[in-house]
């Protein structure tokens, strides 16, 4: 088959070799804005719970994607920008894969009082050692410099 025939079987895949320009642009929602306006303001995170199941979302959702049910506004309450590593990595290489000058642990951070997880950089002098389940706290930018995303978050560090 070449390429300007018609495929008209899903079952025999065309392939394009080279590079694909893919623009994107990601909103964040009513929920998401509402967290990261507050973020820029607080040193805090902002979470909701479903007033059905009382599932407590971390980032915050509008909507109980277990039942279903609508968030009311009072349900949205403050956190402790804190928690407990669940799973961490040591990067060794950037994104274009080039070593490192010093390695990177990034881990997955289960956040206090909530059902919900972050990803974030871990900032530990002894990067080989153990992290699961050690407790951490998010290190923020100061309020002047906060733009509104995640980069206000600069790493998490040991408690």
């Amino acid at each position: 088959m070449t390429f300007l025939e018609k495929q008209t079987d899903p079952t025999s895949p065309m392939h394009w070799r080279g590079n694909m320009q893919a623009d994107y642009l990601y909103l964040s929602g009513v929920a998401g804005d509402k967290f990261f306006k507050h973020l820029m303001k607080n040193d805090t995170f902002l979470a909701t719970k479903c007033p059905e199941c009382n599932k407590v979302f971390f980032p915050p959702r509008l909507y109980c994607e277990d039942c279903f049910c609508e968030i009311p506004e009072e349900k949205w309450f403050e956190v402790p920008s804190k928690g407990s590593i669940k799973l961490f990595t040591i990067a060794t290489i950037d994104s274009y894969g080039k070593k490192l000058k010093e390695p990177k642990v990034i881990g997955l951070i289960n956040i206090d009082q909530t059902d919900g997880s972050l990803l974030g950089v871990i900032k530990t002098d002894k990067p080989d050692e153990e992290l699961q389940g050690v407790h951490v706290e998010a290190v923020l930018k100061p309020k002047d410099k906060r733009e509104g995303t995640l980069k206000d978050i600069l790493y998490f560090k040991k408690k």
